[in-house]
This record gives structure tokens, C-alpha cells and sequence, in this order.
């Protein structure tokens, strides 16, 4: 049994992982890699929180998002009316409710489920990125949109740590972040400023089969690095989105809040 430490704003989390670990080659995945945020200005740190759609856009979203999630509490036996919100969803499930939800909506909703035309996402985030992105590239799966729910002091709901590129077919993209309920300094997602251009050797990380807090994860998750695993919260408002590289260190989001479920758009795109 292994504990791992990280910090979120200067806050410690950590963990218990049981399994093995280990480090990677003397490689940078993105030096061979399709690296869409190139001439983006802001390289570098690997991230960019900007203005996203307009303010009739996000409340159309946002409500579509809310008739998806209430479909799906009712899919588990759980009525709702028209004063549901979101950010209250931890009131009213149960942990095996919520994994019974999250087992259905996992592997993403299909793109007419968009309350939007996906066009309108592709064109800001291209902006954004100075490149032409598009949903429909290789890695395209046919349900091109998540929404992650993380209800507030639930460890479990979060991924920790990780690189969303060591699964290969997240490789060569960028990803996206949108605040839909709940998002805010205790919430939102965390990131790793820079950690995109660190070479794998840098990095010891879970081999498949650990488990963290008796739970088995998809993603590989960051044990610890030769720099300190200090991630932020760029926070993104209502009419904003955190772009960043998938080759960035980003998760182990925890929700600290005391009774506020965070849910979030979460996407990806890849040059077209």
C-alpha cells in the first residue's frame, strides 16, 4: 500500500493506491506527437481559460444538459420536477444510484442529445486554439460529449491524477472545460501548468490492475514526479472554458464543497 500526496491551490490531497507503479522512457509524447495548441500563445503553460459562447447560448445548453440529467435520475427511479437543479443532484441519490448513472452515461451522449449545434464549439475552440479543430477526426467515437458529476466530499467521483494520452486514443487533441452547476474555487478542475512537456522518465505512475480507495481507474494515475505535483484551479465563470492539452496532468478534482454537486461539459477535439 502506497500513499500518495498532491496539492490542489496549496491544499493537500491524498490517496491510498494498491498496485505497482512505474516510470516511463526518456520520451515527450508530445514532441511526436500532433500538438493542435502549437500556435496557440499559450504553449507553454499548456492551458487557457477564455470567453466561450454567448450568454443565450450557455442557457440554452445548460438547460438541455438539465433535461439530460433529470432523464437520467429517472432511468434510476428518481422522480424530479421543474425546480430540480443540478448542483443540488448529490440530494437525491444514493452511491449506488449515482453508480448506476454514471455507469450509463460514461461513454459519453451521442451529438444530437447537444442542445446546440456542435459547429458553434468547434468554431470558438479553433478560435481559441488558432488551429481547425473538429469533433469528427480519427479518434471521433460517435458520442462526442461527457457530463462528469462530482457530488461534494465524494473522493470516489474524480479521477486522480493523470495524462488522458496514456489511453493512445486520446492522443493529438485538445480537451475541453466547461462550468455547467457547481464549479467554482472548490470544485472546478485541477491542472498541472506546464507538465505537458515533461518526459514520461519524469513521472512514476499505476500499472493497470492498482486500485485507488479500493476503486480500479481506466487512466493510468500520476504516483509521483521528479517536480512537485502542485496543480491549480483556473476556475473558469459561467461564459468561460479551460482549454488545455490532454498531455497535461490534470484531474484528482475532489469537490470541497459542502453540499454543491459540480457538473461539467467535458469534450475534445482534433485538428480537421
Amino acid at each position: 500500500m502506497q500513499l500518495v500526496e498532491y496539492w490542489i491551490d496549496n491544499r493537500k490531497v491524498s490517496f491510498q493506491l494498491d498496485g505497482t507503479t512505474e516510470a516511463g522512457p526518456e520520451t515527450v509524447l508530445l514532441e511526436a506527437d500532433d500538438n493542435v495548441i502549437r500556435d496557440s500563445g499559450w504553449d507553454d503553460v499548456g492551458y487557457c481559460v477564455a470567453p466561450f459562447l454567448a450568454e443565450e447560448h450557455v442557457r440554452k445548453m445548460c438547460a438541455g444538459f438539465t433535461q439530460l440529467i433529470r432523464g437520467e435520475l429517472a432511468a434510476a427511479g428518481i422522480s424530479t420536477n421543474d425546480t430540480f437543479r443540478l448542483d443540488m443532484y448529490h440530494r437525491l441519490v444514493t452511491d449506488e444510484q449515482h453508480a448506476e448513472i454514471v455507469k450509463r452515461t460514461r461513454i459519453g451522449f451521442e451529438r444530437h442529445q447537444f442542445p446546440l449545434s456542435m459547429d458553434l464549439v468547434c468554431e470558438r475552440i479553433s478560435q481559441i486554439c488558432k488551429a481547425p479543430l473538429t469533433i469528427e477526426g480519427a479518434k471521433y467515437s460517435g458520442r462526442p460529449f461527457f457530463l462528469r458529476i462530482v457530488r461534494p466530499q465524494k473522493p470516489q467521483d474524480n479521477n486522480p491524477p493523470h495524462r488522458d494520452v496514456w489511453l493512445d486514443h486520446l492522443r493529438d487533441g485538445v480537451n475541453l472545460y466547461v462550468p455547467v452547476a457547481g464549479s467554482n474555487e472548490l470544485s472546478s478542475l485541477p491542472i498541472l501548468p506546464g507538465s505537458h512537456k515533461w518526459s514520461e522518465s519524469e513521472i512514476e505512475r499505476s500499472v493497470k490492475g492498482a486500485r485507488i480507495q479500493g476503486l480500479n481507474y481506466t487512466v493510468p494515475t500520476v504516483t509521483r514526479a521528479r517536480q512537485p505535483i502542485k496543480l491549480i484551479r483556473p476556475n473558469p465563470g459561467r461564459l468561460e472554458v479551460l482549454v488545455f492539452s490532454p498531455y497535461l496532468i490534470h484531474g484528482g478534482a475532489v469537490n470541497m464543497n459542502e453540499d454543491m454537486t459540480r457538473i461539467s461539459l467535458e469534450m475534445r477535439l482534433w485538428r480537421r
